[in-house]
């Protein structure tokens, strides 16, 4: 990290000292300096950086950055004789991930002249930076952070000095929910990292943590876990049983999936082949207000020659008798059981009714239909056109017939589906609603702005979208369904956070402020 560091401040044009005491860690480094000159085509690049063996007594920089290990005593001593050497106006950075930049400001005279500034591995290809504003940190220093980082090429986010900053926080949904849902037994690994890349995440979680390595990627949930105390960062047990077990993923050959012969192939459900003349003939309804109903009637209309949209439910008596698909989305809030039971009474048992599972007890439901074994549930959060894999409920009472019927229902439409478990929330609900909600959590927290929280997820995470424009395409009302259905089941740590409904008003900056005001009166 130091290295790629140097490197980046060398290529941004700054003349750099850069402090290891190791000899091998030094030819490393003069190897991978040779490295980036050739990959970036900057000539002299190795050439702007002298080496010292030690910090030394007395130095001309104006700006110096720590990226020593995770041991607050280390740092702690660096700090220490950084503020020797430098003069008394020199800006002093540090790159931790996990501890308090205030802490560790208050080992320096004039501490208002610290601040953090955590880039991400590797520093060369990795675009954020998050500038950390530690209590103590002057305004003018948080600027010169900023244009620090401006001309290294980077893009910069200002972050309050709180446990995990933005990434490390907003992210941690992201894994332990995945976690979660793995020992629920929803799917198999293999299944759930392909539905996250269906939804437009660069990397499942599972590979993900096999690529950062469990030990790291705990290690970082501990600290927000210590120093939070809140359960929704608790560590979940298998992965400190695979770590126990020496199961670190790519570096020890082993984590959930197997290196053996390098990295396995993803898994990646296909598009059923499907008899388009036959399905043609389906009688289809789309029953449903609200943008994915107005999605999936236009995508059905292009591909069935008989459909019927339904936007109220007063106008369900004018469904044709001849219906044999009728999926229902209501509004994406309100649980739909009354309405699938009037459905499954006004219908024969030849007609399917697919109803969407985030909002719905499809489970509960079934126990209640005629003929439960035609009822199914799906799951799509926001955009039938964002998502590439359907994600359908394998309900014990649903009929082998009645699953491949859907599966080939959603293939005519252009989407692979895979078979989950039913759990309020299924798999996508849970992680996707998680992290928005972690990310409204902390722009009511003052953790960082709405932008500044989307720009740091998707440069620093690589979000398909920053969580907050997620959280308005998805809709505050529907996350807190989701959400709620979770926390009645798993508990109430996972509850959706108030200031959610922000995300379902114009501007969430604007009202971030007066959220808790609001709520509570």
């Amino acid at each position: 990290m130091g290295a790629g560091i140097a490197a980046v401040a060398a290529t941004g044009g700054y003349e750099v000292e850069l402090v290891e005491p190791q000899v091998d860690a030094r030819e490393r480094a003069a190897q991978y300096f040779e490295r980036e000159e050739a990959r970036c085509g900057v000539e002299g690049l190795a050439a702007r950086i002298r080496w010292n063996a030690e910090i030394p007594s007395g130095s001309e920089a104006t700006v110096a950055i720590e990226a020593v290990p995770e041991r607050f005593e280390m740092k702690r001593q660096v700090f220490a004789a950084l503020a020797r050497a430098l003069a008394p106006d020199a800006l002093i950075a540090t790159n931790t991930s996990s501890l308090s930049v205030d802490e560790l400001a208050d080992s320096v005279s004039n501490p208002q002249r610290v601040i953090g500034l955590h880039f991400f591995n590797p520093p060369p290809r990795m675009r954020l930076v998050e500038v950390v504003r530690g209590a103590q940190s002057s305004p003018d220093a948080v600027e010169r952070g900023l244009a620090i980082v401006h001309a290294l090429g980077k893009t910069p986010v200002v972050t309050a000095d709180t446990p995990g900053f933005i990434v490390n926080r907003v992210a941690r949904p992201f894994y332990l929910q995945s976690l979660r849902a793995l020992c629920r037994g929803l799917a198999t690994v293999e299944e759930l990292d392909a539905l996250a890349r269906g939804a437009g995440f660069r990397m499942g979680p599972f590979e993900l943590m096999d690529l950062i390595g469990l030990d790291v990627n705990l290690a970082t949930t501990q600290s927000l876990y210590e120093r939070t105390g809140s359960p929704r960062f608790a560590p979940v047990a298998l992965q400190e049983e695979m770590i126990a077990r020496g199961e670190l993923g790519r570096k020890s050959g082993v984590g959930f999936y197997r290196y053996d012969e390098g990295v396995p192939s993803r898994f990646e459900p296909g598009v059923a082949p499907t008899s388009d003349s036959a399905l043609a003939e389906e009688n289809v309804a789309v029953v449903g207000l609200g943008d994915l109903a107005a999605e999936l009637g236009e995508a059905v209309g292009a591909r069935y020659a008989h459909v019927q949209r339904v936007e109220n439910d007063d106008m369900l008596p004018d469904l044709s008798a001849q219906t044999t698909i009728l999926i229902d989305t209501g509004d994406g809030v309100a649980d739909r059981s009354g309405v699938l039971e009037r459905l499954d009474a006004a219908f024969g048992p030849e007609t399917l009714l697919i109803a969407d599972a985030y909002a719905t007890d499809v489970s509960a439901c079934a126990r209640r239909l005629r003929h439960p074994e035609r009822l199914l549930g799906f799951g799509i959060l926001d955009s039938l056109h964002a998502q590439r894999i359907v994600e359908i409920v394998d309900l014990e009472s649903t009929s082998d017939e009645t699953l491949e019927l859907a599966q080939e229902f959603f293939a005519v439409l252009g989407k692979a589906s895979i078979l989950v478990e039913d759990a309020p929330a299924l798999f996508l609900g849970r992680t996707v609603g998680s992290i928005v909600n972690e990310a409204m959590i902390a722009v009511h927290d003052g953790v960082a702005s709405p932008e500044d929280i989307d720009t740091a997820m998707r440069f620093g995470a690589n979000y398909p979208l920053g969580p907050i424009a997620w959280g308005r395409a998805i809709r505050g009302a529907r996350i807190g369904r989701i959400l709620r259905r979770l926390a009645d089941d798993e508990g109430s740590v996972f509850a959706p956070h108030r200031s959610l409904w922000l995300l379902d008003v114009e501007e969430v900056e604007e009202e971030a402020a007066s959220a808790g005001t609001a709520h509570e009166a």
